[in-house]
């Protein structure tokens, strides 16, 4: 089941990566030099490299192996030059960021005078399905967490640590050939929580999923670039509809793809630049 979740969310990011590429392809004409924050296990930053783009990627705690190499970087100190990058690309990442304002503040130090930055992040429609779907939901994670906690025991009981599981997303439950930790212990009483049947856990930093309703409406976004002295040039709806929870994956693909072209998407893509470089270098606007 936890294979399946990884192919479905690379799937779904790797559409959402094809919906920008108009924003993408002047860039990689040129083979630009990229930063990506929040690279995970380098799933997509193989996608860029792989359209010409000179890719780096850095994340708090890298996935391995992955699919690219991916540096530990902490997005709000950037161990990077000024002026160093055409583009700064983030997918699903800014929501989870504390100081997002210094991370911004950062972000535009290392962008060259002209660049770009885009950026996805979830809209509340991301939020409503997960409430919908949450049964489905808490299942897989329930799942998921007496599986991790069975292989832990039998690592125990055959003297050693059992190999590591498929890359994909951070366990939020201990791999196999990890100690239990407080947190892990912490995490896995909060799944236990017969609330987490209705309700799902927050996503981000947002208190809890009824704030993401507010955090995540396009405004929010738009007015927090504002704050961080970012023009957003353009906004692209991205072509799918989905929740966080592993709900029918890669079934009603047709369905998902018209509730977002009427508005209910799950993910915006946004095209910024600093105010006084506005003009230069613009992109096209992709579809949905």
């Amino acid at each position: 089941m936890r294979e399946q979740a990884v192919r479905w969310i690379n799937w779904v990011r790797d559409q959402e990566l094809e919906a920008l590429r108009p924003w993408l392809e002047p860039l990689a004409r040129r083979r630009a030099p990229v930063l990506e924050i929040g690279g995970g296990n380098g799933f997509l930053a193989a996608r860029l490299a792989a359209l010409g783009l000179r890719v780096t990627s850095i994340d708090p705690r890298p996935r391995q192996p992955g699919f690219f190499p991916v540096r530990v970087g902490d997005a709000t100190r950037l161990d990077f030059p000024d002026a160093g990058f055409d583009l700064i690309f983030s997918s699903n990442v800014l929501e989870h960021i504390d100081d997002l304002p210094a991370a911004l503040a950062e972000m535009k130090r290392v962008l060259r005078l002209g660049g770009l930055m885009i950026h996805t992040m979830p809209t509340p429609t991301n939020t409503v399905l997960t409430i919908l779907t949450q049964p489905a939901g808490h299942y897989f994670e329930l799942a998921f967490l007496f599986g991790a906690a069975r292989q832990l025991l039998q690592s125990h009981w055959r003297g050693g640590p059992s190999p590591g599981g498929p890359p994909g997303p951070e366990p939020s439950t201990p791999a196999p050939n990890r100690r239990l930790s407080r947190r892990h212990a912490r995490q896995a009483l909060q799944k236990l929580n017969p609330l987490r049947l209705l309700l799902p856990a927050r996503h981000g930093v947002s208190p809890h999923c009824w704030t993401e309703l507010r955090d995540w409406r396009e405004a929010a976004w738009r007015r927090r670039f504002a704050q961080a002295g970012l023009t957003v040039e353009a906004v692209a709806p991205l072509p799918l509809a989905y929740s966080r929870n592993v709900c029918c994956p890669f079934r009603l693909v047709g369905l998902r793809r018209r509730l977002a072209r009427t508005g209910w998407t799950s993910s915006r893509g946004y095209l910024l630049r600093i105010p006084h470089t506005q003009g230069t270098d613009l992109a096209p606007k992709p579809g949905p």
